[in-house]
């Protein structure tokens, strides 16, 4: 989203940012204001709706990013905004991420969750004028289920700052993520019980960095010499710097997978499972190691730690193709296309509409 707003602003729009909690949080909210784009907090509004009462009418375009956000301020939106082009964002669709962990878990409670949430996310489509996904899977998905309305794609964003260091520099390897995200927790788990014995016996000097805010107590516990739980990194370039390599051991989730472009972007190549690359047009052992069995993966991890040649090969492929499909320019040529008169001509619902501002 930091990136959308940016890009959206270099495109000459005037864009204002209302988070849902109205905090103004640093640095991220001084970092947006110094690149000219507003931010709504307290104490000067108490409630998004009073926001939108106030300054609705002057837009041609609000997105609402993520379901349950979606869901408390579209009908707001749509009253206080009458001529606004609502865009409903996904970031990910949250219901076959929860109907995925249902499928593992077996959690009836899971389940009917997976079920609410499909219901939700159908009903803020088709409300929403446009509906953003962040891959060609879900893009599918959707098109099939709603053909009427417009689903486009905006790609998850990575700045591609390459590789710093060479092979025979690097050692250890990491796993980057969130902890309010179920997936980590779940990842992480999986890979420290099923996973990394196989690891530490081939490579006992290996240290595992877990990097990620509010890691649960059940991740804390397992923490030692050699598995540093780090928590959360303002700056992350010395990690991906230094490591070898990171993974993505998920079992379960949906949309791409954040943590994956930026290793690549880095030049870090990363072992992935095959459900963490979905939808991200990534190929085994061309820019990417791909394994599902926790025995295949660890050999995978163990293989790629060893060979430099193999190491090589992945982190030049996986610059060139973060580059190509995640990069800022790459988004930039998309939500220019977007929020063009172009596009706004050929949609049915907003014939006269302006792509003057977001």
């Amino acid at each position: 989203m930091f990136h959308i707003l940016n890009i959206l602003h270099q495109l000459g729009h005037r864009v204002t940012f209302v988070p849902d909690n109205l905090a103004n949080v640093w640095p991220y909210g001084e970092e947006l204001q110094k690149r000219g784009i507003e931010i709504i907090y307290h104490p000067y509004f108490k409630k998004v709706r009073d926001y939108l009462i106030s300054h609705g009418p002057e837009f041609d375009a609000v997105v609402l990013s993520r379901c349950d956000f979606a869901r408390k301020h579209i009908a707001d939106t749509r009253l206080c905004a009458p001529r606004s082009r609502i865009i409903f964002d996904t970031v990910d669709l949250h219901f076959i991420r929860t109907d995925r962990e249902a499928q593992i878990t077996g959690n009836p409670q899971t389940r009917e969750k997976a079920r609410q949430h499909e219901e939700l996310e159908f009903e803020l489509i088709d409300q929403a004028d446009e509906t953003w996904v962040v891959s060609s899977v879900e893009q599918k998905l959707l098109r099939e289920a709603r053909p009427g309305k417009s689903i486009e794609i905006v790609p998850t964003i990575a700045e591609v700052p390459g590789s710093k260091a060479p092979f025979a520099l690097r050692r250890d390897f990491l796993f980057i993520g969130g902890f309010q995200h179920t997936p980590n927790i779940d990842a992480v788990l999986f890979f420290l019980q099923k996973i990394y014995p196989i690891v530490s016996k081939r490579l006992p000097k290996a240290k595992f960095y877990i990097i990620g805010e509010k890691p649960p107590p059940e991740i804390v516990a397992l923490a030692t010499e050699r598995v540093i739980v780090a928590g959360l990194q303002r700056d992350v370039r010395p990690f991906f710097d230094g490591v070898k390599l990171s993974i993505a051991p998920l079992r379960f989730g949906a949309g791409v997978k954040g943590k994956i472009n930026q290793s690549m972007a880095f030049g870090v190549p990363v072992v992935a499972t095959s459900l963490a690359i979905e939808g991200m047009e990534l190929h085994d052992r061309e820019n990417i190691l791909v394994a599902d069995e926790p025995e295949d993966f660890g050999w995978a991890l163990i293989e790629l730690y060893e060979s430099e040649e193999l190491w090589s090969q992945l982190s030049e492929n996986g610059i060139r193709k973060t580059r190509e499909l995640y990069s800022t320019e790459t988004a930039r040529k998309k939500l220019e296309f977007l929020f063009s008169d172009e596009h706004l001509r050929g949609s049915e619902q907003f014939p006269g509409v302006s792509a003057r501002e977001a």
